[in-house]
């Protein structure tokens, strides 16, 4: 009878090692990255001054006011928005009641009057290709007519412009 029960109990050992042996437990996670969209202007100054003759017979004023540097995540594109705190009109700043109006051209596109509300100057969207990180460098070309400025007064003037980039 004890080698019976010795036989019995290697047996249950046997068994128990072989069904201890046989479980698998497997436990997964779910890794969600995110990264937020994110826009970057700088332009290359942020107070330009600029010297009308006003005499007549004096050209119109077109040069080029400033660059802008654009960086954005975005895979599809951009807009570009632009608005004026005077509605497009350089103010007197000693008598408010005289203006000189202006045009602004987006990166050779057709001279436009802004306003206060935002006017989109890129188009509905800019495509990038490449990396849209990198910085995409865009002129912004200021007109004015020396008409208007034959009838400005002798005074500093000025207006706020506000560039917008939206990522898409």
């Amino acid at each position: 009878m004890i080698k019976e029960r010795k036989i019995v109990l290697i047996a249950l050992g046997a068994a128990l090692l072989i069904a201890g042996g046989s479980y698998a437990v497997d436990e997964s996670i779910t890794i969600t990255a995110t990264i937020p969209a994110w826009a970057l202007i700088e332009p290359s100054t942020t107070s330009a001054k600029i010297t009308l003759d006003g005499r007549a017979g004096a050209p119109d004023y077109n040069e080029t006011l400033l660059s802008l540097s654009l960086s954005h995540n975005s895979a599809i594109g951009y807009t570009i928005e632009m608005k004026s705190a005077n509605d497009g009109k350089l103010v007197g700043i000693f008598d408010s009641s005289k203006n000189i109006p202006y045009k602004i051209s987006y990166d050779t596109q057709a001279p436009v009057i802004l306003t206060h509300a935002p006017l989109n100057v890129g188009g509905a969207t800019t495509s990038v290709t490449g990396s849209a990180t990198r910085p995409i460098i865009k002129n912004v070309d200021i007109l004015i007519s020396n008409a208007d400025v034959n009838s400005a007064t002798n005074q500093d003037y000025e207006d706020t412009i506000i560039f917008t980039l939206t990522g898409i």
